[in-house]
């Protein structure tokens, strides 16, 4: 019981990381719609992606662990078209400049938003899980 519920207070910092960094999120006036996608991530991360790097051992492998990437880009796209009210813009990233490193400002369009949401979740993800377990 524990662990699910570590995994389900991961899967929303995870959330919550992205819909900060990435402002253009937005997840509609029914509160409904944030549980709907804390659990489809939840599930995601808990049952279906165990599943898919059983079954494809070896691609996860050759690609470092890349299913999980996949299958929450797969996940934010079926939430764009099924759930009402989820909708995801494109996003300009103004540029940063990080203790003399200097991050260019890059212009993000829908599909390139939802892949760099999907990152940021499947990094902070697996960050919070190496840190907690």
């Amino acid at each position: 019981m524990r662990h699910y519920i570590k995994a389900l207070i991961i899967t929303f910092v995870a959330l919550y990381t992205a819909y900060r960094l990435v402002p253009t999120i937005n997840i509609g006036n029914d509160p409904k719609n944030i549980l709907m996608i804390m659990g489809g991530i939840f599930i995601i991360s808990q049952i279906i992606n165990p599943i898919f790097s059983l079954v494809l051992l070896p691609i996860n492998h050759l690609t470092f662990g890349l299913v999980m990437l996949i299958l929450n880009i797969a996940l934010i796209f079926a939430f764009l078209n099924y759930l009402p009210g989820f909708s995801v813009s494109a996003y300009n990233f103004p540029g940063a400049e990080i203790g003399g490193i200097i991050l260019p400002a890059i212009y993000f369009n829908i599909p390139s938003a939802i892949i760099l949401i999907a990152t940021i979740i499947t990094f902070v993800q697996k960050i919070l899980h190496i840190i907690f377990e």
